[in-house]
C-alpha cells in the first residue's frame, strides 16, 4: 500500500531501516544483548538451569514415575469453584482472529494461522523464538491453555460440550507426553493451562469418576505439570506476568488438586511468593510495572482468582495482598471511561488470566470480582448483571449486586510510581493521561513501549488520542518495531530516532529516563510538566520537555514541546487518533477533524511546520492502530514536522468543545 496523505508539501527524506543482514550476527548480537541485561546471580542461576538439560531429556525418554494420588470422586458442595450455566452460549471458538466451530478437533501441534505444523521433539531443544522451528508460537500455545474448554465448561449450553471437553483433554494428553513439544517449553503455558483444568474440572467430574484409564492420565500430567512450575519459574530479569501466571498456575492447582503430599508445601510457596510479588510487581499507587495496559488486567484477573481460590479454600491472603488489589481497580476505574473504554498503552497480546464466558471482557470480570470482594459498589459500573467468573467464585456475593448504591468515584489524578497523571474536566466528559514514567519493568522492561511523555484523550464514551497498540509478537518483525517505536505513540520523534533502543523483540538496548518536574492544579487548570533523555544519545545531545495545559471547563488542551540542543535536527510530533475520525482539513498550523458528532480543532500559533494527515502507510509505517493481537487498520495520524536549530519550544492547541 502506498502512502496516503493529505499534506502541504512534499515528504521529507527520511533514514530507512536496513533489512536483511548477517542473521547470525544479529542473533548474537541479541544474546550479548540479553546477557548485559543479566546481574551475575542470573547468569550463574541460567548456567545452572541448562545444565539441567540431560536430566530433563533423560526424563523424557523414559516413563514417568508420578506417585499415586489420593484421589476421591469430586464434593462438589466443598469445591472452590461452583459450577453454573450462566455464561455465554458457545457456537465457536476463537483463537485471536481465527474462528472455529464449536466442537473442532485441535491438531495441538499446528499454527492454524499460518498453515505450519511445528516440530515435535524434546522440549529443552527447541527455540521457541525460531519461527523456522514453531511458527508463530502464540497461535500454536493459545487453544492449548485450553481457556476455551473453561468457557465451555460455564456456557449455557455446557452439557452439549461435555463429551467435547473431556475428548480434547485426553486428545492433547496422548500429543503431549511429558517434556516433549513446545508445550513443556514455557511455565507460564503449564500454569495457564492447569487454571483451566482446575475451572473446568466439576463439568467433566462424572467422567473422571466413573472413566479410570483418563483419570490416570489426567491425573499423571496435572502432577508433572505442578512439579514443573514449581521447578521451573520465571526469576530475575523474566520475572515479570509469567512469574505471576506461574505461581496463581501452581497455587490455584494445589488447591484444586490436592492430591499428593507435596500440594500443602505448593500452596504454601505460591503464596508466599505472591504477596511479594504483588508487592514488586504493582506500585503503591496500583498500576502494574509492566508500563502495559493490558498486563495490568491479565495479572489483575489473576490475584484476583489466586485471592478467591484462598478464601474458599480457607487459605487466605494478607491484608497488604487485598489492598495492592484494590489499588489495582482504583487505578483502572480512574482512566477507563463510561462505557468502559481504557488508554491501551504498552504491549498487549490479547491474554486472559481465565476465562468462563467469551461474552465478558477482562475489565468486566476484574472490576465486578474487585467490588464484590472488597466491597467497592462503585467499581460495580461495568457489569450490571453477574459475570459468570463471579457466579463461580463468590456467589454468596452477588445478592450486593442488586442493591448497591452507586457511589461517586473520588477522583485520583497522580499515580507517581507508574508516572502518570489522569485529569478530568469538571463534567468529567473529557479526560487526559499524560505519561512520565519508565519504559519497562525489570531490566529487560520486556513490553514497555518507546512512549515517553505520550497523551491520551477521551471525550465522552471513548478514547479520542490513541495509543497505535501491539500487533504482533514473533511474527512480522517489521511491525513488531513500529507499533513499539515513538512513532507509534503522541509523543515526539527527534531525527527519526525512537527514544529508547530496542535489542530484541522483548528487549531494550538504552532507555529513555523521565522525571516529572511539576504538577500544578488550581480551580481553572491543571499544568503537567516533564522530560527525558532520551536523545542524549545523539551527537548533539537533545532534552525533551513536555508542558502540558488542561482547562477544567472546556476539556482543551495546550502542549508546549521544549527541545534543548545546540544543533540542527529534525523533530516530529504525533497525533493518532481514533478510526472514526475524519479529517476534515488540514493545512500548516491546523487541522479540523470530524468525531462522534464534534468538531474537533488542532492548532498552532507557530507557522515553521509542516502538518500532515497519513492514514494506512506502510513505508514508512504510519497511521495505523491495532485493537486486536494479529489485525490493524488504518487510523488518521496528524504528523508536525519541524526543522530546529538550536533551543526551540513548538506549540500544539486542542480544541475538544468547537
Amino acid at each position: 500500500m502506498n502512502e496516503a496523505r493529505i499534506s502541504t508539501t512534499g515528504p521529507l527524506r527520511r533514514g530507512r531501516p536496513l533489512k536483511g543482514g548477517n542473521i547470525d550476527l544479529l542473533k548474537t548480537r541479541w544474546y550479548l544483548s540479553r546477557l548485559a541485561s543479566m546481574q551475575p546471580a542470573e547468569i550463574v542461576w541460567r548456567a545452572r538451569s541448562a545444565a539441567t538439560l540431560p536430566l530433563d531429556w533423560a526424563l523424557s525418554k523414559r516413563k514417568s514415575t508420578v506417585p499415586a494420588p489420593r484421589w476421591t470422586p469430586l464434593r462438589g458442595e466443598s469445591y472452590p469453584v461452583h459450577l453454573h450455566n450462566s455464561g455465554a452460549p458457545m457456537e465457536c471458538i476463537r483463537v485471536f482472529d481465527l474462528e472455529f466451530p464449536a466442537g473442532f478437533e485441535f491438531d495441538w501441534h499446528r499454527d492454524y494461522c499460518y498453515g505450519k505444523q511445528v516440530e515435535r521433539r524434546f522440549a529443552g531443544a527447541l527455540n521457541i523464538r525460531d519461527t523456522a522451528v514453531v511458527s508463530d508460537i502464540k497461535y500454536v500455545w493459545e487453544p492449548s491453555r485450553h481457556q476455551h474448554l473453561s468457557a465451555l465448561a460455564f456456557a449455557a449450553n455446557a452439557e452439549q460440550h461435555a463429551d467435547y471437553i473431556v475428548r480434547s483433554l485426553d486428545s492433547w494428553l496422548h500429543a503431549n507426553p511429558f517434556l516433549y513439544g513446545v508445550h513443556w517449553t514455557s511455565s507460564l503455558e503449564l500454569a495457564e493451562r492447569i487454571v483451566s483444568w482446575a475451572l473446568l474440572y466439576p463439568r467433566i467430574a462424572e467422567y473422571v469418576a466413573r472413566d479410570e484409564e483418563f483419570r490416570c492420565r489426567w491425573l499423571e500430567s496435572i502432577y508433572q505439570h505442578l512439579t514443573r512450575i514449581s521447578r521451573k519459574m520465571s526469576l530475575y530479569s523474566s520475572a515479570n506476568n509469567h512469574l505471576i501466571g506461574e505461581l496463581v498456575g501452581l497455587f490455584v492447582g494445589a488447591s484444586c488438586f490436592d492430591f499428593w503430599p507435596e500440594c500443602s508445601d505448593w500452596q504454601k510457596l505460591a503464596l508466599k511468593l505472591l504477596e511479594r510479588e504483588i508487592r514488586l510487581q504493582v506500585g503503591e499507587d496500583g498500576v502494574d510495572r509492566e508500563q502495559a495496559m493490558s498486563y495490568h488486567l491479565f495479572t489483575m484477573e489473576l490475584f484476583l482468582l489466586a485471592f478467591a481460590i484462598g478464601r474458599n479454600t480457607k487459605f487466605p491472603f494478607s491484608a497488604g495482598y487485598a489492598d495492592r488489589l484494590r489499588g489495582m481497580a482504583g487505578f483502572l476505574d480512574t482512566v477507563a471511561t463510561s462505557s468502559g473504554d481504557l488508554p491501551w498503552y504498552g504491549d498487549s497480546d490479547d491474554a486472559r488470566g481465565f476465562v468462563l464466558s467469551e461474552g465478558e471482557s477482562a475489565l468486566e470480570v476484574a472490576m465486578q470480582l474487585a467490588g464484590l470482594l472488597f466491597a467497592e459498589p462503585q467499581w460495580l459500573r461495568f457489569r450490571k448483571t453477574a459475570t459468570a467468573a463471579a457466579l463461580a467464585l463468590v456467589p454468596e456475593l452477588l445478592a450486593n449486586l442488586d442493591h448497591v448504591a452507586q457511589l461517586p468515584a473520588t477522583p485520583r489524578d497522580l499515580f507517581p510510581d507508574a508516572g502518570l497523571a489522569c485529569i478530568r474536566s469538571d463534567d468529567e466528559s473529557v479526560r487526559l493521561l499524560m505519561d512520565f514514567g519508565p519504559l519497562g519493568f525489570t531490566s529487560i522492561a520486556a513490553h514497555g513501549h518507546a512512549d515517553a511523555l505520550s497523551l491520551w484523550l477521551s471525550i465522552g464514551d471513548e478514547y479520542f488520542l490513541v495509543d497505535a497498540g501491539t500487533y504482533a509478537y514473533h511474527s512480522h518483525p517489521e511491525w513488531r518495531t513500529f507499533f513499539r517505536s515513538t512513532a507509534a505513540h503522541n509523543t515526539a520523534c527527534v531525527d527519526g530516532r525512537s527514544q529508547s533502543q530496542m535489542a530484541g523483540r522483548f528487549l531494550w538496548r538504552s532507555k529513555a529516563n523521565t522525571r516529572l518536574l511539576r504538577l500544578e492544579k488550581n480551580s481553572e487548570q491543571v499544568t503537567i510538566e516533564a522530560e527525558h533523555d532520551g536523545y542524549a544519545r545523539l551527537q548533539d545531545p537533545v532534552t525533551h520537555r513536555r508542558t502540558v495545559c488542561f482547562d477544567r471547563a472546556t476539556g482543551n488542551v495546550s502542549v508546549e514541546d521544549g527541545f534543548r540542543c545546540t544543533g540542527r535536527h529534525e523533530v516530529e510530533l504525533f497525533f493518532h487518533m481514533h478510526e472514526e475520525a475524519a479529517v476534515v482539513c488540514v493545512r500548516d498550523g491546523e487541522a479540523q477533524v470530524s468525531w462522534r458528532g464534534r468538531h474537533i480543532v488542532f492548532s498552532s500559533p507557530d507557522r515553521n511546520g509542516r502538518w500532515e494527515i497519513i492514514r494506512g502507510s506502510d513505508n514508512p509505517p504510519l497511521g495505523w492502530r491495532s485493537r486486536q493481537f494479529n489485525q490493524k487498520h488504518p487510523i488518521a495520524t496528524l504528523r508536525i514536522r519541524v526543522e530546529i536549530d538550536g533551543p526551540t519550544t513548538i506549540r500544539t492547541h486542542l480544541r475538544v468543545n468547537s
